[in-house]
């Protein structure tokens, strides 16, 4: 890749084309029964916990219900197995978080743990090929328990939580399919009703996937750009470096160059109005109940908007992330600038990753290309020339 095309890339994002395309509204991939699905598993474990006195650990239990919003365009039986998996690794990453806090807590530590985290989170996604909110949920949820867990029943309970969230949200992103297979027994059909001639791979087959040069490229972009914006963000004196990676961990989920800038700045927009929003919030007397409504609210909000506009969606998470960490944490309307200028460093840090990491594959628009080597070999020349 020349450096005029790497110039091309690192000014593409300060083009009017590119703010225009951050901003614009497709309104044909609405939908609203499965956003209401996962406001609704959200919801429920957050009111479950809330009356079983168990308001510390509501939030990863939430965590776990939002693999609901994974895999939507995929049939029933495709869903089923991928969002089992996804469960297993929500969980998961609570326990890497969780071992983070019992082990002190350190911030390097959390920066090294978490950054690995999200490299192994994006091999995963990618390998299982699952649409959805992809491995910046997994950051969030092992940045909450490290900051959380300070001794081994903590980390049970913080684990314990997050499956049962996790379960939750299995069944409300399958429910229609349940349902339709306990009314066919119910009516007394023979065999429950078939999802069609689906030919799909299993989460086996698809994990060997795991890998491939590319998904392995795109982990170990994502583990230096989480590091890199939290070692920033620390420096820089925030009280919340790790928002800063999960920052660099949702640009970087776009899909080639042009999506990366553009998620990016719809993320950078969408968290200037949701800091507003959340720090309002923040102000008011809302207690649990009127935290949890509002996360419910925020959640299907964010969940409509997804397929439309990234802008939109995270004007709607940005609340609704701030006011879940707040019922077990605690967090003040400062909270919200601090969210802010965090997700500014990771976006600045993702955006300039993805064009030191461009491969021949990707489009720079007003860049004029040429063949060029994947980044993987020309790391692989540079080794052997060494």
């Amino acid at each position: 890749m020349t450096s005029t095309t790497r110039a091309a890339a690192l000014a593409h994002p300060l083009r009017p084309s590119t703010w225009r395309s951050a901003v614009s509204v497709d309104t044909s991939r609405t939908s609203f029964a499965a956003p209401v699905r996962v406001g609704l598993a959200v919801g429920l474990v957050l009111l479950a916990g809330g009356l079983a006195g168990q308001r510390d650990i509501v939030g990863f239990a939430a965590l776990g219900a939002l693999i609901s919003a994974f895999g939507r365009p995929d049939p029933y039986p495709v869903r089923m197995g991928r969002l089992a998996a996804l469960g297993v690794g929500i969980t998961a990453s609570i326990a890497v978080g969780g071992l983070v806090g019992l082990s002190g807590g350190a911030l390097a530590t959390e920066i090294v743990a978490v950054a690995l985290l999200s490299g192994v989170a994006a091999v995963v996604v990618g390998a299982l090929r699952v649409a959805g909110p992809g491995a910046v949920v997994f950051v969030f949820a092992a940045t909450a328990s490290a900051g959380f867990v300070t001794d081994a029943m903590d980390f049970w309970r913080s684990l314990a939580a997050a499956a049962a969230g996790a379960l939750i949200g299995l069944i409300a992103a399958l429910a229609p399919w349940l349902w339709a297979r306990v009314r066919h027994r119910l009516a007394g059909g023979a065999r429950p009703p078939s999802a069609g001639d689906v030919e799909y791979q299993s989460v086996w087959a698809s994990m060997a996937r795991v890998t491939h040069p590319d998904l392995l490229a795109t982990g170990a972009r994502m583990t230096a750009a989480a590091a890199v914006s939290a070692v920033i963000a620390a420096a820089a004196g925030f009280d919340h470096p790790m928002w800063a990676a999960m920052g660099a961990v949702a640009t970087l989920q776009g899909v080639g160059y042009h999506l990366t800038v553009t998620r990016g700045i719809a993320r950078l927009l969408g968290n200037l109005a949701g800091a507003l929003i959340a720090a309002g919030l923040l102000a008011l007397p809302l207690g649990y109940w009127g935290a949890v409504v509002s996360i419910m609210v925020f959640q299907t909000i964010a969940e409509i908007t997804a397929p439309m506009n990234y802008a939109i969606c995270s004007t709607a998470v940005t609340p609704m992330a701030l006011l879940l960490t707040a019922l077990g944490a605690g967090l003040t309307p400062a909270a919200a600038v601090d969210r802010v200028a965090d997700t500014l460093i990771g976006i600045v840090v993702g955006i300039v990753v993805a064009a030191l990491t461009l491969s021949a594959t990707d489009h720079v628009p007003g860049a004029a290309h040429r063949p060029g080597r994947p980044v993987r070999e020309r790391l692989s020349r540079a080794v052997r020339r060494w």
